[in-house]
């Protein structure tokens, strides 16, 4: 194949999937009528003995609003719209900035610190506590539920990893439908119990691990860009956007979603049978080609704020979170570089997770000059 020629639909008949890595394709299927985001359900890889013992899990994930279409889809959505309404992000910036400062005077002053469990973890539980109406709790604990859920739906054929999503799932539950305050996701969420919790355990899940990943790698990005004293200037500030929106283009933090042929459809000029899956790429690159885990990010090449990327997915299942992620990684960095503006890299770890991305660990060193 010439080295410039754009693939825009593969064929993975030992899966029986196609995949969709360009950008421009990608769009087009996210809002194809014909594409489902009822996909196969994740039980169908378990063994029967594993699909009854792990039947709630797989109960409430299918009630999920992301893997619901047209008027299912919108009704379940409408319920907790109004949490991310423009008007109501707004009003959060004061709160979100003094989450993000409480979280900073808590992170080693001195040394290394270890950015994602000790910050964008912090941050996100924080917020997402803030947001959903639940008292604040431990990070790691409302992180290790979201983490055992985004293994099993990457590798859904794992035993344990069922088994350890299911509990996950039921603590998670425990935790929200306990809260006592009046404006707890719980208590305003439509439907049965396992409808709430369909709702409430999406709405922690998506809010968690997806936005600590973008706070990652924004700090990762800027450090190593020499950016922090650019965007520690509050002349500057529209900048930091721009770096964000960058990070995003680049290393958006789920890499695909799934969707399934409800008839015969084409793209671009490929016949797709029903019932055929369609992995639709959101970073532009396969998502079975080794995993681009660099130790460095790319130039950092300025340009504008471009917003044309699919971080956040397109059309209908457009994110309604994309504000508060992007007011929590803009809050971080610039407060992070007016603390830290001589911060250095000392090492990462990436995830293994190849569909909910980002680092496992970001080792900061606070100033060149110290001793660790």
């Amino acid at each position: 194949m010439p080295e410039n020629t754009t693939v825009r639909l593969r064929y993975y008949k030992e899966l029986g999937s196609w995949v969709v890595p360009d950008k421009d394709t990608a769009q087009a299927a996210l809002g194809h009528p014909a594409l489902s985001s009822r996909t196969a359900d994740a039980g169908s890889y378990l063994p029967a003995d594993m699909r009854e013992q792990c039947g709630e899990l797989l109960d409430v994930l299918s009630r999920w609003f992301v893997l619901l279409d047209n008027e299912l889809h919108t009704a379940a959505r409408r319920g907790v719209q109004r949490l991310f309404s423009p008007g109501r992000i707004r009003k959060l910036q004061e709160s979100i900035e003094e989450i993000v400062e409480e979280a900073l005077d808590e992170f080693p002053q001195k040394g290394v610190g270890d950015a994602m469990p000790q910050l964008a973890g912090v941050i996100s539980a924080r917020t997402m506590a803030l947001m959903l109406g639940l008292e604040k709790t431990d990070a790691a604990q409302l992180h290790g539920w979201a983490r055992a859920i985004a293994d099993f739906l990457a590798a859904s054929y794992r035993r344990d990893f069922a088994v350890r999503a299911q509990d996950a799932l039921l603590s998670m539950g425990e935790f929200v439908k306990n809260s006592d305050r009046a404006d707890s996701i719980w208590n305003f969420t439509a439907g049965d119990e396992r409808d709430r919790l369909a709702t409430c355990s999406l709405m922690l899940f998506g809010g968690l691990e997806t936005t600590a990943a973008l706070m990652g790698f924004s700090l990762w990005y800027a450090i190593e860009n020499d950016l922090m004293r650019l965007v520690a200037d509050e002349v500057r500030a529209t900048e930091t956007a721009e770096i964000v929106e960058r990070v995003l283009e680049l290393h958006p933090p789920l890499g695909h979603v799934a969707r399934a042929a409800e008839t015969g459809m084409e793209i671009d000029g490929r016949g797709i049978a029903p019932g055929d899956l369609v992995l639709v790429s959101l970073t532009g690159h396969d998502p079975f080609d080794p995993p681009a885990c660099p130790a460095h990010p790319a130039p950092h090449t300025g340009g504008g704020r471009r917003t044309d990327h699919l971080a956040f997915g397109h059309g209908m299942h457009y994110c309604m979170g994309a504000p508060l992620a992007r007011m929590e990684a803009t809050a971080l960095l610039t407060q992070f570089a007016r603390r830290f503006p001589e911060a250095r890299v000392r090492d990462l770890t990436w995830s293994k997770n190849r569909t909910y991305r980002g680092f496992d660990h970001l080792n900061i060193r606070l100033s060149p000059h110290e001793a660790e």
